[in-house]
């Protein structure tokens, strides 16, 4: 019986590590065909040092339309890009990765 036991255990691991690796399989071609938009996002971020820090502090503002109302060309990337939009929102983590690390979050008078 207790070998019985075992090879229960066995299989159920085997079948969780198989979809565990599943779904990083299905996973991962999203986030590549993403990369690319997220690395537009940052030469973006580049050339607003204002916006990034305020996104860095809080990345809702890209659904806040009065914060895009003064930012008519971060609406207008993320009406081009929905995916880091929503990317930004939900994993803000994962976008910025570690574009900040070592930047300070200052705020410029350039926009």
């Amino acid at each position: 019986m207790a070998a019985s036991h075992i090879d229960h255990v066995t299989v159920r691991a085997l079948f969780v590590l198989l979809l565990m690796f599943s779904l990083f399989v299905v996973a991962s071609p999203v986030w590549s065909s993403l990369r690319s938009e997220v690395k537009q996002f940052h030469d973006f971020l580049q050339s607003h040092p204002r916006v990034s820090a305020e996104l860095r502090t809080n990345p809702n503002l890209v659904n806040n339309k009065r914060y895009l109302d003064k930012h008519d060309d971060l609406a207008l990337f993320m009406r081009h890009h929905p995916d880091v939009k929503r990317e930004l929102v939900n994993h803000p983590s994962r976008v910025f990765g570690n574009y900040y690390r070592g930047k300070p979050a200052r705020l410029s008078h350039h926009r």
